[in-house]
């Protein structure tokens, strides 16, 4: 992204305007539309909602505006701005009947694509099918909207853990052939999807030996989007992609501590306030990537707000990697470190499966810890079964997903040593740009400055906001979730 002279503004960008948004009843699309709404003022953001697991499209809605996520707002008065596109990104034509396609057409100026699967072990066709047909099909509606000024694609920091480059710069980075040729990744995509699941899985695995890289399939998928989207950079509207690494709680704004989901560094925070995280295969000093929640979205926000302004590159997508990491590091050793030290002034009472001394001990002898992954699991499946027959499955369930994350995020086999640092020189262009009197409403770095706290204190505020959502017990200093109107002041963790 090249620097422009001229500042701009996100609330000047998006005033009045209308967005479509996919993904919207998750974490990121949630925080997404809250800011579209508090900071761009919007007039209208059509959601694509499909049905799922009994809900109907209108009570995800419902259920969307009772989280804490919209405690600063009267929500009688943003549903008039709000409407439904009953939907499936899985379905030709996204699913959208004919009369909603035609109001999009005409009417939207925005596309957030959010909707994805986190999952790290989908099968491959699974997830070529949630990430790289979903966003074709999105894709190619969005041709046909006359107003359209920019479509944002949410992919992942982890888009490039094939490349080899120790900075992972924001920029495109295709696969390649044996002989150093980009692959084309509509040739890739079509191949691997006529291939039985087995055949795909066994080919997947011989790039990722070619490119030696410990890259999932999530990753890898996210990679062929990133190329597919991006050849419709300028063809013909701007295309502007954002990655961000593991999200974490919201730092600042609307609701400090608040997490919606239990991926990432959630995952292993709970593993760790479970007593089941307690051995780990990776290097102490390790970089680990974490991105508020509330940082991921400021990032996008702007992004698409320069990109509509006509800055960046007009050749290529305008990439940014929404990364903490990237502005001030923090390790996995500190991670752990910060995580055991606030557990043990503040343990949980009910869901705790250790020893309650809150420490992790550091191997790089595969066999040790093989051996005692071999042990662990006889006694997390013994614990399970005990929760059940006492009448406590929601226990047993966390207990088993806390195990099963630890396992993926301990293990160096798994993600290896991938030392990729990171650039966000592009955000930070986004930040210096930026209007002045904007700047406090959207956090683009993660500094003491910015935020008004150290990595730390972050991760003590993630780690109260884990035990009151998902523990449902109330942390020592209890976070304020509820309507504005009602919160106190927030106590300093």
């Amino acid at each position: 992204m090249q620097a422009a002279a001229d500042k701009y503004s996100v609330q000047d960008a998006f005033q009045g305007s209308s967005v479509l948004i996919t993904g919207a009843t998750g974490y990121v699309g949630s925080l997404v539309l809250e800011q579209l709404l508090r900071v761009g003022n919007i007039s209208k953001a059509y959601l694509l909602v499909r049905t799922k697991q009994g809900e109907d499209p209108q009570q995800r809605l419902e259920s969307l505006l009772a989280s804490p996520i919209f405690r600063l707002h009267d929500c009688k008065q943003i549903i008039r701005k709000l409407q439904i596109i009953q939907g499936d990104l899985s379905e030709p034509g996204c699913g959208i009947s004919t009369e909603d396609q035609t109001q999009l057409k005409s009417d939207v100026q925005y596309v957030v694509h959010s909707a994805a699967s986190i999952r790290f072990d989908n099968p491959v066709h699974t997830d070529l099918k949630l990430s790289y047909v979903a966003t074709k099909a999105l894709a190619d509606l969005a041709t046909r909207m006359q107003r359209l000024r920019c479509f944002m694609y949410v992919s992942t920091a982890y888009a490039n853990s094939h490349s080899d480059l120790k900075v992972a710069m924001e920029q495109l980075c295709p696969l390649q052939d044996a002989n150093g040729v980009p692959m084309d990744h509509a040739a890739v995509t079509e191949y691997l999807l006529s291939l039985s699941p087995e055949q795909a899985k066994i080919e997947v695995e011989k790039i990722k030996r070619q490119h030696n890289t410990h890259q999932n399939t999530y990753g890898f998928c996210k990679n062929l989007t990133e190329q597919l989207i991006g050849s419709y950079h300028m063809r013909p509207y701007p295309v502007c992609i954002t990655r961000p690494t593991g999200v974490g709680a919201v730092a600042k704004t609307p609701c400090p501590g608040y997490i919606g989901n239990s991926a990432a560094a959630t995952a292993m925070i709970l593993s760790i306030a479970c007593g089941l995280g307690t051995i780990s295969s990776m290097r102490k000093d390790t970089a680990q990537h974490i991105v508020p929640g509330d940082m991921a979205s400021s990032v996008i926000l702007a992004s698409m707000a320069a990109t509509a302004a006509g800055q960046g590159c007009q050749t290529s997508p305008n990439i940014t990697q929404a990364d903490g990491f990237c502005s001030t590091p923090l390790t996995m050793g500190e991670l752990v470190s910060f995580t055991c030290d606030y557990f043990r002034n503040d343990p949980l009472s009910q869901y705790q499966f250790g020893d309650g001394q809150y420490k992790v001990r550091w191997t790089r002898d595969m066999k040790e810890y093989d051996e005692w992954c071999r042990t662990e699991e006889l006694h997390v499946q013994q614990l399970c079964q005990k929760l059940l027959e006492q009448g406590l499955p929601k226990a047993a369930a966390r207990a088993a997903t806390a195990w099963n994350v630890w396992q993926i995020w301990a293990d160096s086999r798994v993600f290896g040593d991938w030392e990729s640092k990171g650039d966000d020189s592009n955000v930070q262009k986004l930040a210096s740009n930026l209007v002045e009197h904007e700047r406090d409403a959207l956090l683009l770095r993660f500094t003491p400055q910015t935020t008004g706290m150290t990595w730390r204190e972050y991760i003590n505020l993630y780690c109260a906001g884990s035990k009151q959502i998902f523990m449902h017990e109330t942390p020592k200093y209890p976070l304020q979730f509820g309507p504005a109107s009602q919160a106190s002041n927030q106590s300093r963790l």
